[in-house]
């Protein structure tokens, strides 16, 4: 099973810069949800906020 991380997301629309967390399994499906909510968005990094396993 592969288990979720945690992806911030930098996107641009219409001029003005915005920052999303998501939870995804990897940096194209982080991408993915952002573009499935803001479909003329230009996406400029994707960033793994926390690749720590937890105990």
């Amino acid at each position: 099973m592969v288990e979720s991380k945690t992806f911030t997301v930098e996107y641009e629309l219409g001029g003005v810069v915005f920052y999303q967390q998501v939870l995804a399994k990897d940096i194209e499906e982080a991408k993915i949800r952002v573009r499935q909510l803001q479909s003329t968005a230009n996406i400029r990094a994707v960033t793994l906020i926390n690749d720590e396993d937890i105990v």
